[in-house]
């Protein structure tokens, strides 16, 4: 899994921000994805799931609203909140 960094403001345990401040939040999956998630589960596959995402305490409840539609849809109106470099938090 990778560390912490929220997907929308890029804040990470290192901005003032304790570990537990970060939450990840799983969206949706097609069947398919889902069969191919339950057999890497069973050979032990290691590693960041595509569909699971860390958010800061700021936007986890932005997130879980999105967490009923399929990963990439959700990622890409996720993304639209993101700020710019240089913008204030």
């Amino acid at each position: 899994m990778r560390p912490p960094m929220c997907f929308i403001c890029l804040r990470t345990p290192d901005d003032e921000a304790s570990f537990s401040s970060f939450e990840t939040i799983r969206f949706a999956l097609t069947p398919q994805e889902e069969a191919a998630s339950r057999e890497r589960d069973r050979e032990g596959w290691v590693g960041h799931p595509s569909e699971v995402e860390w958010f800061c305490h700021e936007h986890s409840a932005l997130a879980r609203k999105h967490s009923h539609l399929h990963w990439r849809e959700a990622m890409e109106l996720l993304a639209q909140q993101r700020r710019q470099p240089g913008e204030a938090r």
